[in-house]
């Protein structure tokens, strides 16, 4: 079996998995709800007996979980394959509740690509009965992740490193390959163009880090969703919840934060887009204290792009829009300059 690939398991085990271990989710029964529900989808889609709506003769199909892999898996694809994204722009995957609506269900997909990580939530591990077909794109051979002492998995939000999401364009290239091999140079051409373009955004963003201020250097977040980001370009990345999105917050977490904003002279602090508008209330608590309590003015900045991509024809629409959007704002708030003066406004080529 391939590094990358899930191990397939039985439907009872994996349920049991879910209903036992610590996970994200703080209802067992919600998550039970969750797992039955992804279990039909999932005969739905071995069984069905139509292509679905949507669906191209003669291209095989490809079904991706997240936003920014599914950007991802279209910029290699090309025309040759068909690529499905089940979630939404501006979708929580920590909280994704697949649902019968979901019509790429209905057929049955060539190959499935997913973060892993437990990103997508447990329940989603029950695609590992696609077995072969089923590639997880966060376990790709050189990622390192971040242990989490707040939940039983491991950090996910790997692909906000670029040099990660590289390994990601990597995966993707070899499994199209694997899975259609007639067209193995054109995946390798679309990849090669791809992956220069990632390099260049790269670049650009660690040249405008290089500006700000080395105190000023400290991002503080609605969830710890920057963590890969920072490791790459020197950041230190604090954040009012967990990994996910369904952790609770300390109750001291906004005090102590406000505190660490005044006696840096932190700038400002950050909203996200994937997150609750209460998430984000925990950030202006932030501010708040920092003002009342310690004198320290800050102002707020974002929405970062966290999880999810922006919708169709916004700056964020791709991986490489998002990112080169959150360096934007992340340098501009903290006080450094963009584009840097090393470094033109834009990378090269189309997002």
């Amino acid at each position: 079996m391939n590094r990358g690939q899930l191990r397939p398991r039985s439907a009872t085990n994996a349920g049991n998995q879910i209903l036992n271990e610590g996970d994200h989710h703080t209802s067992r029964c919600r998550t039970g709800l969750r797992v039955l529900t992804f279990a039909t989808l999932l005969v739905a889609a071995g069984c069905g007996e139509s292509a679905g709506p949507g669906s191209t003769p003669g291209r095989k199909l490809v079904v991706t979980t997240t936003t920014m892999i599914a950007d991802l898996a279209r910029q290699i694809a090309g025309p040759d394959l068909e690529v499905v994204g089940i979630m939404k722009p501006g979708t929580d995957p920590h909280i994704y509740d697949p649902t019968p609506q979901d019509s790429i269900w209905v057929r049955k997909p060539d190959l499935v690509l997913v973060n892993g990580l437990h990103l997508e939530g447990r329940r989603l591990d029950m695609i590992a009965g696609a077995g072969q077909k089923a590639v997880e794109l966060g376990r790709q051979p050189g990622i390192r992740t971040r242990a989490s002492a707040a939940a039983a998995a491991p950090d996910p939000h790997v692909w906000w490193n670029p040099r990660y999401f590289m390994l990601f364009a990597e995966g993707v290239r070899d499994a199209f390959i694997r899975l259609d091999p007639a067209r193995a140079d054109a995946y390798r051409t679309r990849a090669a163009d791809y992956l220069a373009r990632l390099q260049a955004a790269d670049r650009q963003a660690a040249a405008a880090i290089e500006t700000i201020a080395v105190p000023r250097r400290y991002m503080i977040t609605s969830h710890d969703a920057f963590y890969y980001y920072g490791e790459a370009y020197g950041l230190h990345v604090d954040a009012v919840l967990g990994i996910s999105t369904d952790a609770q917050a300390r109750a001291d977490d906004p005090d102590r934060l406000a505190r660490l904003a005044a006696e840096r002279g932190i700038p400002a602090v950050f909203h996200e887009t994937s997150v609750s508008a209460a998430q984000n209330h925990l950030v202006d608590l932030v501010q708040k204290l920092a003002r009342e309590k310690y004198g320290h003015e800050i102002r707020t900045a974002g929405p970062l792009y966290s999880d999810s991509l922006g919708p169709p024809g916004s700056e964020a629409d791709t991986y490489l829009g998002a990112f080169r959007a959150n360096s934007r704002m992340i340098v501009q708030a903290l006080g450094g300059q963009w584009p840097p003066p090393t470094a033109t406004g834009t990378a090269p080529g189309a997002p």
